[in-house]
């Protein structure tokens, strides 16, 4: 038997979605230290509590072929950075740092060097993920954090965020987003307060401010800033993916976000005195969609009407339109491709689906393509956004 013109045909997956924060795991040794030259002493001493830096990566891909969403064991070429130039390579640094490499706290630093009032450290983290199912290496980068030392003896601030450093937004588990579609299609909602839980996009993030031991709530001012690349932009309530800030919590509308990353900043007067990050990332899980009714047509019938049933995690989504964007179509054998509806449910003319009489062409597939809606985005005419008769901003998905 002869074999000729073989052609290899591969699996076609979609790209990663990665997120990279820095996190820090020692809170008794944060990035900041204080010296106090008249003892001669640093407060932490790092070569008696080292600081330990974790960078928390998550990974995802859309089609769901991607399981390892906590990547960080799968991190390889990991390399630290002070102020752009590789740890390894500086002198200073030699003997005063350990790199973890052991499964989800891979690539954490162990910094146990104190850093003179008058260095100004800038540290960041790179490294790659093998990518086995397209064979490419991704390329991690985290943003910089600074490693700084006050030169005073009184009590110093700290900023302490009590969420995750990297807060993942699944609208799947959103029942406030659910409670929104329903109000706004006259279907029974409930009350907007039992619908606020941790996976609701009106996240709030509480603030610890300390002042020496003591926690404090005056005094200074919170600043946000959302962080692009090297440059970062202020933020105010006018934003849309910010509802509030106060001296105790930021609250964000993560419906509005794709994938962000924050800085919030403590300052009293106008000196910065304390500064943490965190990151949001909207979750793209995979689902399944298919039609529900595959009922015969009957001669003589006009319509065709079907539901689309949607799964996630195992369970039903009861209500998909405000989380996927569905169009149907159908197939026979005379049209093939053809559009109709967008949303959960269709109803088919059948004399415009091409649809015969005869055995050879009495058939017809309908089918579903699907997408998980991405971060709502604000309405504008160009110049000036939409707003209601209060000024709030109104927003599409």
């Amino acid at each position: 038997m002869i074999v000729e013109n073989k052609k290899r045909i591969r699996r076609e997956y979609q790209p990663l979605t990665t997120a990279a924060s820095l996190k820090i795991l020692t809170p008794a040794s944060p990035v900041s230290q204080v010296f106090n030259p008249i003892q001669n002493e640093y407060n932490p001493d790092r070569g008696i509590t080292p600081l330990v830096i974790l960078p928390q990566v998550f990974a995802d891909a859309s089609d769901g072929s991607w399981t390892t969403h906590n990547a960080n064991r799968l991190l390889s070429n990991m390399k630290w950075y002070v102020n752009n130039v590789d740890i390894t390579t500086l002198p200073a640094w030699a003997g005063l740092f350990s790199i973890d490499t052991f499964e989800d706290n891979r690539g954490s630093i162990t910094i146990s060097r104190n850093i003179a009032v008058e260095d100004k450290i800038e540290l960041h983290f790179e490294a790659v993920i093998p990518d086995m199912r397209t064979g490419v290496n991704v390329p991690i980068k985290t943003d910089t954090i600074l490693l700084s030392t006050l030169d005073r003896v009184d009590d110093t601030y700290q900023l302490s965020i009590g969420d995750d450093a990297v807060i993942r937004y699944n609208p799947f588990y959103d029942k406030l987003l659910m409670y929104d579609y329903k109000l706004a299609n006259g279907i029974s909602a409930g009350t907007r307060e039992e619908s606020i839980d941790g996976n609701a996009y009106e996240r709030t993030v509480n603030l610890l401010v300390t002042k020496g031991a003591k926690a404090t709530t005056t005094g200074y001012t919170v600043e946000l800033y959302k962080l692009i690349g090297q440059n970062k932009t202020l933020l105010t309530v006018s934003d849309l993916d910010i509802i509030s800030i106060s001296n105790t919590k930021i609250v964000f509308d993560l419906r509005t976000v794709e994938k962000a990353d924050y800085l919030v900043l403590v300052k009293e007067g106008a000196k910065e005195v304390a500064r943490q990050q965190c990151s949001v990332v909207r979750v793209y899980p995979p689902f399944t969609i298919e039609p529900l009714s595959s009922v015969s047509i009957n001669p003589g019938e006009t319509l065709h009407r079907n539901i689309a049933s949607v799964h996630q995690n195992g369970e039903i989504v009861r209500i998909p339109e405000p989380i996927i964007r569905m169009l149907w179509f159908t197939d026979t054998a005379n049209i093939t491709g053809k559009e109709w509806q967008e949303g959960s449910r269709t109803v088919v003319e059948l004399n415009r689906t091409g649809i015969g009489e005869t055995y050879l062409d009495d058939w017809m597939d309908i089918y579903v393509a699907a997408e998980q809606k991405g971060a709502f985005y604000g309405l504008t005419d160009g110049a000036d956004d939409y707003t209601d008769s209060i000024g709030n901003d109104y927003i599409n998905y």
